[in-house]
């Protein structure tokens, strides 16, 4: 067992509780296949903006609230979540460790609820995957030098994946969303949009935030992080990397099939 993929699984995927299944078939798919897996998640759907509306309250009459305690708060969401799944995972017969943001070291600089994922405890995380073949830790949030929880924006689960498989030179790295891949524009407004085949990092961020937080694609294209989305029980989404994109309706057909994707290459730093 040792390649190593990263998985991402947001809001969207894990609207609640009973939608914890589709993370841990989705873990199974690549444990099954001899992987081990980093499993990032986020708060569970809304919760994060009920965690946030509960912290205005406290903004007196500026309006805002210490940025400390509301990172600390809003970081409940993703505790949750990962103990949750965790717990699933353990139930469903597959062995999964658990860690917060802390216990990876994964140190953080700037502003406390817009930060920039710096550094990593590697070896806690080969430590931790030694024993088990899934390691479920929270999105989203660090530390800074003072050890305080920190926020890295929102749709900061996506830098968290990245930044992780960047620094353990993952295998490969997926985006699981509730699309089938990236699209040109929105397929649930336009019914003439076009699902991308593969994406230069420049063409993913002209299009409008939403389905990757463009912090993460820009730290992926400084660090030649490959990553794929993907809906989940699909394995073959849109392709983001630092060669040219392609449209799936422009893609040649060979033997009455798609084009083939490039392989791809070893995330690294």
């Amino acid at each position: 067992m040792n390649s190593l993929t990263v998985l991402k699984f947001g809001s969207s995927v894990l609207p609640d509780e009973e939608s914890l299944g589709v993370a841990v078939k989705e873990i199974q798919h690549w444990v099954h296949r001899g992987h081990r897996v980093v499993a990032v998640v986020s708060a569970l759907g809304g919760t994060t903006d009920e965690l946030l509306d509960r912290a205005r309250r406290y903004g007196g009459a500026r309006g805002v609230p210490d940025e400390a305690s509301t990172a600390a708060l809003l970081a409940t969401g993703e505790l949750t979540t990962v103990a949750l799944l965790g717990l699933a995972l353990t139930h469903a017969r597959t062995p999964a460790g658990v860690l917060d943001s802390a216990a990876i070291g994964l140190s953080t600089v700037g502003p406390l609820l817009d930060a920039r994922a710096s550094d990593l405890d590697r070896a806690a995380v080969h430590k931790a995957l030694a024993s088990r073949p899934v390691l479920v830790i929270p999105g989203f949030l660090g530390r800074d030098e003072l050890a305080r929880t920190t926020l890295l924006g929102r749709g900061g689960s996506d830098l968290t994946a990245l930044f992780l498989a960047g620094e353990l030179h993952a295998d490969q790295c997926v985006l699981v969303k509730d699309v089938d891949g990236l699209y040109d524009s929105d397929p649930a407004v336009s019914s003439r949009a076009k699902r991308y085949l593969r994406a230069n990092y420049e063409d993913v961020l002209r299009l409008a935030e939403g389905i990757v937080q463009h912090k993460a694609v820009r730290y992926a294209r400084e660090r030649r992080v490959q990553f794929t989305v993907a809906a989940a029980g699909t394995y073959d989404g849109t392709l983001i990397w630092g060669g040219d994109s392609l449209l799936a309706e422009n893609a040649q057909l060979r033997d009455g099939v798609h084009e083939v994707k490039p392989n791809k290459e070893r995330t690294r730093t």
